[in-house]
């Protein structure tokens, strides 16, 4: 590419994005993002009202955005998405993996189901999207997948063995398909995010000690925000990224360096 051209790099006009869990906090501003830089937004939760509300603030900026409904947990729902997106639209050119449940107890304590639950959506929920949407990709010979790992799977905290466990085969995952996925034109990334305050990690941050128990572990010296993830998404999603394949990218605040 000619240096003239370099700021197409990371233009998405007309790209059709699916944001699985984009009615949360991280998956709603990742959308926002890739929707003002030109992409066709797919809003998918679980929660149908979450999803239109992030519909909604796409629109009143001047986006594009519709609503779908996803159980990341089951390999039916998220195959009638993949489906009704390409129905829909034509083609899925982009997918965000950014569903996610948050639960922190000590490792003897953590029930089955506790286990079983954080392992199905952060993990296995990821899996069933990205084997879903995958197959659309590997047919049209292109695509971007983003998976929302955490440095959690990298760096140890007490309480975190279901999360980190979830993360830590995010990453891993992430790895394996890039290597499967990548001479057929699909490129699968990950971004891990530090700690991060959404109504989803509010409740923690909330009790006694925890605030700032996880500032001192952060170098910068403040919590992540979920608008630190949008350039990096934006940079995955795009042609910038097309020999990027199989990392995650640390948007940290230094939290992973020591």
């Amino acid at each position: 590419m000619s240096a003239g051209s370099y700021r197409a790099l990371f233009e998405l006009a007309d790209r059709v994005a699916l944001v699985v869990g984009g009615g949360g906090g991280l998956g709603r501003e990742i959308a926002k993002g890739l929707a003002e830089f030109g992409g066709r937004l797919v809003i998918a939760d679980i929660d149908p009202a979450r999803a239109g509300e992030t519909v909604r603030e796409i629109a009143e900026a001047g986006g594009k955005a519709r609503p779908a409904h996803v159980d990341v947990t089951s390999q039916a729902s998220a195959r009638a998405l993949a489906g009704e997106v390409v129905a829909g639209e034509g083609r899925i050119d982009i997918l965000v993996n950014a569903a996610g449940v948050f639960t922190v107890a000590p490792a003897v304590e953590l029930t089955p189901e506790a286990w079983a639950r954080v392992l199905g959506v952060n993990l296995t929920g990821v899996f069933l999207m990205c084997q879903a949407v995958g197959a659309v990709m590997l047919r049209q010979g292109r695509g971007k997948i983003i998976n929302i790992a955490s440095v959690s799977s990298q760096v140890a905290n007490p309480g975190y063995a279901a999360y980190a466990a979830s993360k830590g085969g995010v990453a891993q995952l992430t790895r394996v398909l890039g290597l499967e996925w990548c001479r057929h034109g699909v490129h699968v990334n990950a971004i891990a995010p530090a700690f991060t305050e959404t109504d989803l990690t509010r409740g923690y941050l909330e009790a006694p000690g925890h605030r700032g128990y996880v500032l001192g572990k952060i170098p910068m010296g403040r919590l992540g925000d979920p608008g630190d993830l949008v350039g990096a998404a934006v940079f995955l999603a795009s042609a910038a990224s097309d020999f990027v394949v199989g990392q995650t990218l640390y948007v940290d605040g230094g939290r992973t360096l020591g």
